[in-house]
């Protein structure tokens, strides 16, 4: 009777076994994966969100003030070359002269302005200085010589060109002599109005630049007479230059620029190599040079994209 018992006990219990539930089979365990990865994707996008606000931050920095000492630089260079070549009578006042070469020096007392005044107008050629709009007579010369100003970056010559009041005196040298102009006008006008560089039938001066610090809308002009009779007309290039006429940028710099934004990641990922082999100290030192070069060279690219008188 006992052991009849057992049998059909545990035969019971062997039939009963498969319709236990088996929780632990069914436990959901795919859920920490997608969490880990959900997590990781957080990770990225906030780095990266940090690393492009540190790269704006960086480029209005070099925009707005290390923009300045480059062009600070380059106008030593310029005023010292410009009168070496007044010196020995070899200035420019004709013919082919080469893009970035320095033309001139104008000052405005007013402004307390004392620049080398480069031959054109686009954006990469303005890093250095006013330029001279090709296709427009040198200052002093008859008809109408433009020049054009940065108002915000690369030492903002041209900033205070609205503080200029009817009477004010703008002296120009080149390689023909010192010619002086009095200030007619100073006006506003839109990007469409392109009479600041129409020939008006007089001997004039006009310097213009962007009428807002931070867009390129419209232009601040400045209109000044001359004051005497005009040096000989010699034979320029008459052709006006499309891109320099200061509201756009220099789409040539396009290939430029990416080609430093590639050097500088390639030397992002050589320094987090580098610092996953060598000590902080070792990597900062090597790379640091090299980041802030390709950084440099990336942003002087980039800022030939803006508009050449901002």
């Amino acid at each position: 009777m006992s052991a009849a018992s057992t049998t059909v006990t545990s035969d019971r219990a062997f039939e009963l076994r498969p319709h236990e539930p088996a929780v632990a089979e069914f436990e959901p365990t795919s859920t920490t994966p997608i969490a880990g990865e959900a997590l990781e994707v957080g990770i990225v996008l906030r780095r990266g969100l940090r690393v492009f606000a540190a790269a704006v931050v960086a480029f209005v920095v070099f925009a707005l003030w290390l923009s300045g000492l480059a062009q600070a630089r380059s106008q030593v260079g310029l005023q010292r070359r410009f009168r070496a070549e007044l010196a020995s009578a070899q200035a420019p006042v004709g013919g082919a002269i080469p893009a970035g070469a320095p033309v001139a020096i104008v000052e405005i007392p007013r402004l307390h302005l004392h620049e080398a005044v480069v031959e054109g107008a686009r954006s990469g050629q303005l890093r250095e200085g006013p330029g001279h709009v090709v296709g427009t007579p040198l200052p002093g010369q008859p008809g109408n010589a433009v020049l054009a100003g940065r108002r915000t970056i690369y030492g903002a010559p041209f900033r205070h060109l609205s503080a200029l009041r009817r009477g004010d005196s703008i002296t120009v040298t080149t390689g023909q002599g010192r010619a002086k102009y009095r200030v007619v006008g100073v006006v506003e006008l839109a990007s469409s109005d392109g009479s600041f560089v129409q020939d008006h039938a007089d001997n004039r001066l006009t310097l213009f630049t962007s009428a807002s610090r931070w867009t390129a809308s419209s232009r601040l002009v400045v209109s000044a007479t001359l004051v005497g009779d005009p040096f000989p007309a010699t034979a320029l290039r008459r052709a006006l230059d499309p891109d320099g006429l200061g509201l756009t940028g220099e789409r040539s710099a396009v290939p430029y620029a990416l080609v430093w934004l590639e050097l500088l990641a390639v030397a992002a990922l050589m320094t987090v190599f580098a610092a996953s082999r060598w000590s902080k100290m070792t990597t900062w030192v090597v790379f640091t040079p090299v980041l802030a070069a390709a950084l440099w060279l990336f942003f002087e690219n980039a800022a030939r994209l803006l508009p050449a008188t901002l």
